[in-house]
């Protein structure tokens, strides 16, 4: 089954080389393939996870009255989730998601970019050299011919790769590793090492855009945290050093559509226009404190502001606490419009509203 995965992107990967025969190009249109089908899930969980530091507070709420009896909060907790359409662990999926397509990823550039014998082969002919007596010559894996695997013999790929031991991009060879190429020599690792520093551009870049729209948050994060989120952008390149450079190439295209994705989700969802992103349900009762509006039968005071003006004809303190009475409210006046009305008082009627 895992051969299957591997023989299906390796068939992606032919196509895009028919189309344009170049590899870098050819990696370069599968990254992008990959990245329009995560990003709509990308984009999926930060609104979930915007949702969810909206209703921290209700949450913390339930946290705190339930707090002696575990099993009664989770029961809570996961109504809460139910009402409110929230999936808890919707902001793993990207991440988690990217895990197998690194496995199969990495596996299918090593197949493509397997060697004619493979690694054992030099201890053959090393051994041939001293049986028939011939004088040594040395043997370096990286200049056997490849012996692509996970295509047919028939696809353009294969039959590009099968005629060379390089894969040729930019002045790389994408089937080493940069610590291949400076073991070669520092002229060969120049690009590669060009390579690496846009990469470790490209990921302390997505960083600042993560951290420059949750600067609140990352003032309050724990010091070992704050450490943690600064090394971060140094682990993929470090990790990546090893890697085949085809690999890299393809982390680094990944990061250059991620800045482009994070710079969207900070105008959509954190922009002026991030209210009307995030719906999120609340009771009669909330949108009428919310909102300073009276319903029929709603509860609880509403807090107006301190420099409110009160509504017309109310009485207003004074500073040795006498009071201004709203006029026409005097004895006088009011006898005189009762005459007026025919005996019937100005006043509100018994049950009128």
């Amino acid at each position: 089954m895992f051969d299957g995965f591997l023989e299906f992107v390796a068939g992606i990967l032919n196509w895009f080389y028919s189309l344009i025969p170049n590899y870098g190009v050819a990696i370069g249109l599968l990254t992008l393939s990959v990245m329009i089908v995560i990003t709509p899930l990308t984009l999926k969980s930060t609104r979930a996870m915007i949702q969810m530091q909206r209703l921290q507070p209700q949450l913390k709420k339930l946290q705190e009255q339930y707090k002696g009896d575990r099993e009664r909060l989770n029961t809570e907790l996961m109504a809460f989730y139910k009402e409110h359409d929230l999936n808890p662990l919707s902001g793993c999926v990207p991440v988690v998601a990217q895990l197998p397509i690194f496995i199969i990823l990495y596996n299918v550039l090593r197949g493509l970019t397997n060697r004619v014998g493979g690694a054992g082969s030099g201890i053959g002919h090393v051994a041939g050299q001293i049986r028939t007596e011939q004088s040594f010559t040395p043997w370096i894996l990286h200049d056997q011919p490849f012996d692509p695997q996970h295509l047919a013999e028939s696809s353009q790929l294969y039959q590009a790769l099968s005629n060379t031991n390089k894969m040729n991009f930019l002045g790389m060879d994408l089937s080493i590793s940069p610590l291949d190429a400076l073991r070669i020599g520092i002229l060969t690792a120049i690009p590669f090492l060009i390579l690496m520093g846009l990469l470790l551009a490209s990921q302390i870049i997505q960083n600042r855009q993560i951290q420059g729209r949750n600067k609140n948050a990352q003032q309050n994060m724990p010091s070992q945290q704050q450490a943690i989120m600064k090394f971060l952008p140094f682990m993929l390149p470090v990790f990546s050093f090893t890697f085949p450079a085809g690999l890299a190439y393809y982390y680094f295209i990944q990061g250059l559509c991620r800045m482009g994705t994070q710079a969207y989700i900070t105008r959509r969802f954190y922009g002026e226009d991030a209210t009307s992103t995030v719906v999120i349900d609340t009771s009669a009762s909330e949108k009428a404190a919310a909102t300073g509006s009276k319903g029929d039968g709603a509860q609880g005071a509403i807090a107006t502001k301190s420099d409110s003006k009160p509504p017309p004809g109310a009485a207003k303190s004074t500073q040795n606490g006498a009071t201004k009475k709203k006029p026409g409210t005097s004895a006088k006046s009011q006898a005189a419009q009762k005459k007026a009305t025919g005996g019937q008082s100005a006043g509100r009627r018994s049950g009128a509203p």
